[in-house]
């Protein structure tokens, strides 16, 4: 989820327990930069593998998380004594928490088990970026802080939405899927599975990805109604093994089949061989808003690879999100 989410949950949080913590000096700032801290993972490590491998990883797990909080704890009972150590641990280990669930929601997810397990776990609760959902959040804190009389409650209400907003989400989605199964079937269209993810300026917007044979289908469905209803984007999938293959002369390849949810290849033959671009469907839209916005950009999460005849790489590069950077390599 974006910043500006992550450090709302900490001031909503802050304003929503000032009434436990009477004793407690800066208890707001603390909270706020415990609902933030599990994204210092950003400032280690270097290059976009590294990114892949280990943002979201063990600092936004139940683990890492916990240490954070007794981390945080020590430093603010150093500070203001007091505050009971693990009375303020409890509280930031809760807004940690609510970082981790902020990223689970979203279809990019989090290592929720790490360092034990690197599996990702995502929910599809809520768009990366979502207005409805972080301004709503940010109407309650400007009522907590307006409203004194009434600030612990509205805060309360204001922490109960970052969980009940995403719920009712996910909650649609599995609704919409089986609407858009029931498309499918009528139409006569052959499908393995349908899958429906919140997409940019939701709940208008929604992302649905059809498993179908050796393709994928991506189409939106939006509530408003389809003014214009085209037929889904008909992608190749990429087939992980072939990726794992590839992991063997760069690394990158392996870490990309492991991070990628529903990858898809568009393959160009050259003179020197073929070139593959890979891409994933979670960062892929025929949302109006997103097919606008990336018109005459380059789709985000991005692996290009330049084969030779005999399936060599010779060069690739990598288009990482907002918190990556480009990446290339050149053999």
């Amino acid at each position: 989820m974006d910043p500006v989410t992550h450090l709302s949950s900490g001031l909503m949080g802050g304003l929503a327990a000032r009434r436990w913590f009477p004793e407690a000096r800066f208890l707001v700032p603390a909270c706020v930069l415990a609902a933030w801290i599990p994204d210092a993972d950003i400032f280690f490590g270097d290059g976009p593998e590294f990114n892949l491998l280990y943002h979201r990883g063990v600092s936004t797990s139940l683990f890492g998380t916990l240490v954070l909080a007794f981390a945080l704890a020590g430093l603010y009972k150093l500070a203001f004594r007091r505050t009971p150590f693990v009375k303020i641990a409890a509280l930031f280990y809760a807004l940690t928490l609510t970082h981790v669930w902020l990223d689970l929601i979203t279809t990019y997810g989090t290592q929720l088990l790490a360092p034990f397990s690197n599996h990702r776990f995502a929910l599809d609760g809520a768009f990366i970026i979502d207005p409805v959902f972080t301004l709503t959040a940010l109407l309650f804190i400007a009522a907590a802080l307006l409203l004194r009389a009434h600030r612990h409650a509205i805060a309360l209400a204001g922490m109960a939405w970052f969980f009940a907003y995403p719920l009712a989400n996910m909650g649609m989605g599995a609704a919409l899927q089986t609407v858009y199964a029931h498309r499918l079937q009528a139409s006569g269209t052959a499908y393995e599975h349908v899958h429906v993810t919140p997409d940019a300026l939701s709940p208008r917007f929604w992302k649905v990805v059809v498993t179908a044979g050796p393709d994928y289908l991506l189409d939106t469905m939006d509530l408003f109604g389809d003014r214009e209803p085209v037929a889904p984007l008909r992608v190749k999938r990429a087939d992980k093994t072939f990726l794992r293959t590839l992991g063997k002369q760069q690394s990158m390849f392996a870490t990309y089949a492991w991070f990628t949810k529903w990858p898809y290849v568009e393959e160009t033959d050259t003179p020197e061989g073929r070139t593959l671009v890979f891409h994933d469907l979670r960062f892929t839209s025929t949302n109006p808003v997103l097919s606008w916005y990336y018109d005459d950009r380059r789709q985000p999460f991005t692996l290009t690879a330049h084969l030779d005849q005999a399936g060599r790489i010779t060069s690739w590069s990598y288009e990482g999100g907002i918190s990556a950077r480009a990446g290339e390599s050149t053999q």
